[in-house]
């Protein structure tokens, strides 16, 4: 009897085949599948950069449960387990989103407009306020646009990674 490693991976249903694949590079062979209509943690696919894919995990109500087998008799398997692993630890990091910061900034701005031009209101006065406060918001908006193009530019150095890796195991198989 053949000595086996078995592994099982819940993915959304959309990303079923391309995970599927996408294990077969490693000499995984798919030995069941389980449909489940339950929340838990998949993962999925979204599009980032381009039409490229990367893999994210996210809470779904319904995923497939797929259970792989692989042979320990694969030639090379050493070297492969090793592209595996930086293969599905590459790093494809969230960007944060810039609403908040924005809609935080402009807040005081109708008030400001309203406090100037209020007879009775506090007049430019409210400028001592409104200045600082659009500024910090100004710099936690470029700190938000930086952070987003450092996940940008992981993702993409991630994404050239993964195709070196693909084409690495690919030589091996």
């Amino acid at each position: 009897m053949e000595r086996t490693e078995s592994t099982v991976v819940q993915v959304a249903p959309d990303y079923e085949n391309a995970k599927i694949k996408e294990m077969e590079m490693f000499g995984w062979n798919l030995q069941s599948r389980q449909e489940i209509h339950e929340e838990g943690e998949a993962y999925g696919r979204p599009s980032y950069l381009d039409s490229s894919t990367y893999v994210i995990k996210t809470k779904v109500k319904h995923y497939v449960k797929l259970h792989f087998v692989r042979p320990l008799n694969l030639p090379r398997l050493d070297q492969i387990k090793q592209i595996e692993s930086e293969y599905f630890n590459l790093s494809f990091p969230v960007s944060p989103s810039l609403v908040w910061p924005v809609v935080i900034t402009l807040l005081p701005i109708p008030g400001t407009i309203a406090g100037i031009f209020d007879p009775k209101g506090p007049g430019f006065a409210i400028l001592i306020v409104t200045i600082p406060w659009i500024v910090l918001g100004y710099r936690w908006i470029k700190s938000r646009m930086k952070k987003r193009n450092v996940a940008r530019e992981t993702c993409e150095q991630s994404l050239r990674k993964m195709e070196e890796l693909k084409n690495r195991v690919a030589s091996l198989t």
